[in-house]
C-alpha cells in the first residue's frame, strides 16, 4: 500500500458559499437533538432573545452576540455529555432537561451518577469554546454562552455570577431559554401564554434581571409575538434578518463544516481527525471517477456533515459494546435521515442531502433507513459509505480494537456486490494501491 496519507490531502478549492446565520441555524437543530429538546428549540429561543435585544435597545454588536449566543447556547452539550452518557448509561435528555436534578431523582438514578451528571451539567457551558473561539463569531458570543445559565440573584452556574457582573448578552439568552422551555412544555399556545406570564413574575429579580423580565412580559402580552413564535418559517426569517458581520464565503463553509465534523467525532467517541480521513478517501475516489467542480466540492463537504445526525443518538447507544436492543437500533438507524434533514437546511448543500441520507444503504437492499438497493442508491452515497466504513474499521473505538488496513480491506472485499457496488470497491482498492477486485462496469452515476 502506498504511503499516501489521505487524511492530509489538501481540500478542494471551494467555490460554494454559505452564510454564518444559515450554517449556525442548521447546526442548531443538531444541538437541539443532542440535549433531547424538540426540533427548533434554539431557533425559537433566538427569536425571543432577538426581540428582547430590540426592546432593550441593544447595540448592533450586542445583537450579534445575542443572535449567535442564543443559537449555539448548548454547543458544549455533545462533548460534555458523551463520556458520562456512555459510562453511566444516562441519556442526554435526563442530564440536560428543563429540571435535570428533579428528572434524575425521579428516574431513581444512583446518587453518585447524579453528582457526575451535575458536574457535567455545570461544565457544559464552557465546552463549546473550541467552536465559539473561531473568528467568524462576533465578540461577546462566547461570553453570552458561558453566562447563559447564570441567574440574576447569583444562584446559577458555572460561576454563580450575580447582577450586572453577568454580561448583558448572557442575561438575555438566559431569559429567552427559560421562557422557551416553559412554552415548549405546554400542550397548546393558550396554556403556554398563561403559564409563561405567571412564571415571568416569579423569575423577576431571581433568575432574570427585573428590566429584562419587564420586557419579556411585554412580549408575552403581544399577539404578534405569539404568531411569530409558532410560525414554521421562523428559522428562515431569522436567517434573512440576522445582524450579519461577515460575508458568505467558501472558506467559512469549509471551516464551519470541519468544526461540526470535529464535534460529531467527539460526540461519538471517535479519534479526532476521523472525518478528515473520510474526506481524503472520498476525494481520491471522486478524482479517480472524474467527479469535479461543485459536485466534488459538495461530496467533500457532505463527508464532513455525514455524521451530524449522531447528535440525536444518545451516547450510551453510540458507545455500547454489546448488541443493541430493537429500540436502540431504531434510534441508531435514524441518524442518516437526521443528517440529511440538517444538511438540507443549507442551500448549497441541499443536493447532497440524499447522498448523506443513503450512506448506510446496501446494494442488496438490506441497509437503512429506506432499504434502497442497486441503482436507487446514489453513487456519492456509495463513496461515502465505503470511506466511512474503512475509516471506522481502521480507527480505535472505546469498545473495540481497530483493524489493520489489510484486515479492513478483506472486510470490504467480502462486501463487494452485497454491501457495496463492486465497481466502487475496485476504485477504492485502486486509490489505495491494493490489488483490485474484479467488477462489472460502473452503473449509471448521478449528476
Amino acid at each position: 500500500m502506498p504511503p499516501t496519507d489521505y487524511a492530509s490531502a489538501p481540500p478542494a478549492t471551494i467555490g460554494l458559499r454559505a452564510s454564518l446565520p444559515e450554517l449556525a441555524t442548521a447546526f442548531s437543530y443538531a444541538l437541539d437533538a443532542a440535549e433531547g429538546r424538540e426540533p427548533g428549540h434554539a431557533v425559537k429561543l433566538t427569536y425571543i432573545a432577538g426581540l428582547l435585544a430590540d426592546e432593550l435597545d441593544c447595540s448592533t454588536a450586542e445583537r450579534r452576540a445575542v443572535f449567535y449566543g442564543a443559537l449555539l447556547h448548548d454547543v458544549g452539550v455533545p462533548s460534555a455529555a458523551s463520556a458520562l452518557a456512555r459510562s453511566a448509561g444516562l441519556d442526554e435528555e435526563l442530564i440536560f432537561g428543563f429540571a435535570p436534578l428533579s428528572d434524575l431523582t425521579a428516574a431513581e438514578v444512583p446518587p453518585d451518577q447524579i453528582r457526575q451528571a451535575t458536574r457535567v451539567l455545570r461544565a457544559h457551558v464552557a465546552n463549546g469554546s473550541a467552536l465559539l473561539g473561531h473568528p467568524w463569531f462576533p465578540e461577546g458570543t462566547r461570553a453570552a454562552v458561558q453566562a447563559s445559565h447564570e441567574n440574576w440573584d447569583g444562584s446559577g452556574y458555572p460561576a454563580s455570577r450575580r447582577g450586572e457582573d453577568i454580561p448583558l448578552e448572557g442575561r438575555i439568552v438566559r431569559a429567552a431559554d427559560l421562557f422557551d422551555c416553559v412554552v415548549s412544555a405546554e400542550s397548546n399556545p393558550l396554556s403556554a401564554r398563561s403559564e409563561g406570564r405567571a412564571l415571568i413574575r416569579r423569575w423577576a429579580g431571581r433568575e432574570i434581571q427585573p428590566e429584562i423580565a419587564e420586557a419579556l412580559r411585554g412580549l408575552a402580552d403581544d399577539d404578534v409575538f405569539w404568531l411569530g413564535l409558532y410560525d414554521d418559517a421562523v428559522g428562515r426569517r431569522l436567517i434573512a434578518e440576522a445582524p450579519e458581520s461577515i460575508p458568505p464565503s467558501g472558506a467559512l463553509l469549509r471551516g464551519f463544516s470541519q468544526a461540526v465534523a470535529d464535534l460529531a467525532d467527539s460526540k461519538a467517541g471517535h479519534q479526532l481527525g476521523r472525518a478528515g480521513r473520510v474526506v481524503g478517501y472520498v476525494t481520491a475516489m471522486a478524482d479517480q471517477l472524474g467527479i469535479e467542480g461543485e459536485r466534488a466540492q459538495r461530496l467533500a463537504l457532505a463527508a464532513l456533515w455525514n455524521d451530524v445526525g449522531t447528535f440525536g443518538v444518545p451516547g450510551r447507544i453510540l458507545g455500547k459494546p454489546d448488541l443493541l436492543s430493537l429500540d436502540e437500533m431504531k434510534r441508531m438507524r435514524f441518524h442518516p435521515a437526521f443528517s440529511a434533514e440538517i444538511i438540507s437546511r443549507i442551500a448549497v448543500l441541499e443536493p447532497a442531502a440524499h447522498w448523506v441520507g443513503a450512506h448506510h444503504e446496501r446494494i442488496d437492499g438490506r441497509g437503512y433507513p429506506e432499504m434502497l438497493s442497486g441503482a436507487a442508491i446514489p453513487l456519492e452515497a456509495g463513496l461515502l459509505s465505503l470511506a466511512d466504513a474503512y475509516v471506522a474499521m481502521t480507527s480505535p473505538r472505546p469498545y473495540r480494537n481497530q483493524l489493520s488496513p489489510e484486515d479492513a480491506l478483506s472486510v470490504v472485499q467480502a462486501g463487494a456486490g452485497s454491501q457495496w457496488d463492486s465497481y466502487l470497491v475496485q476504485v477504492f482498492f485502486e486509490v489505495l494501491g491494493a490489488e483490485p477486485v474484479q467488477a462489472e462496469p460502473l452503473r449509471a452515476t448521478s449528476a
